[in-house]
């Protein structure tokens, strides 16, 4: 899935705006993640138990000189157009200072529900997150913008409650699975990503 979403970002830079493709068949993320499931165009992923609501607000780190906000909303019916599916997703805007000085600020960016809907711009805004294979965990990915880094990466609950809910998230990019939107001289000197990065965020 993390693989899957990077790609999706990556073509829908380069899309056009087009026709989407009609709901002809409706599925559980249970139902998708089974062993069976082969998807179709046409596909909905729903979250008919609204398992993604505990990830919905505003996150908070602050350390090292640095303050990271995340922000995450619910999306229905996200328009995937590699696959011509749709799928209930989490949109993620934020906003990153660093030494008191703010380097991006996209909390209040509009939600949109496919990528045709935006410029190519405006895509680094935002990432894209829906459940992992497992369940456990979100899957998906963000650009660090001052770098100008795609990256995949999950974000994790902590110490989840019986009933589900949890205060606290840590989010993770993977260096490796990452496309570097400069020319490599611009990288020299410069770390992985400027986001922190495998920190814990409290829920505000």
């Amino acid at each position: 899935m993390k693989k899957y979403i990077l790609i999706l970002l990556l073509v829908a830079v380069s899309c056009t705006a087009q026709s989407q493709q009609p709901i002809l068949r409706t599925l559980s993320f249970q139902e998708c993640f089974s062993e069976d499931y082969s998807y179709k165009h046409g596909d909905y992923v729903k979250d008919f138990q609204n398992q993604l609501d505990p990830y919905i607000g505003t996150w908070k780190y602050e350390g090292n000189g640095m303050v990271l906000i995340l922000k995450l909303q619910k999306v229905p019916m996200f328009y995937e157009d590699i696959s011509k599916t749709y799928r209930d997703e989490l949109l993620l805007t934020y906003k990153f200072i660093k030494d008191g000085v703010v380097l991006v600020d996209n909390l209040n960016a509009p939600v949109f529900n496919d990528f045709d809907s935006i410029t190519k711009e405006e895509r680094k805004k935002y990432g894209v997150y829906s459940f992992s294979s497992d369940m456990q965990n979100l899957d998906g990915s963000i650009t660090d913008i001052p770098l100008n880094i795609l990256a995949s990466s999950y974000i994790y609950p902590i110490n989840p409650n019986v009933n589900g809910t949890f205060n606290q998230i840590k989010i993770e990019y993977n260096g490796m699975d990452a496309i570097r939107g400069n020319p490599k001289s611009f990288y020299v000197g410069k770390p992985t990503f400027i986001l922190p990065n495998r920190v814990v965020l409290i829920r505000q």
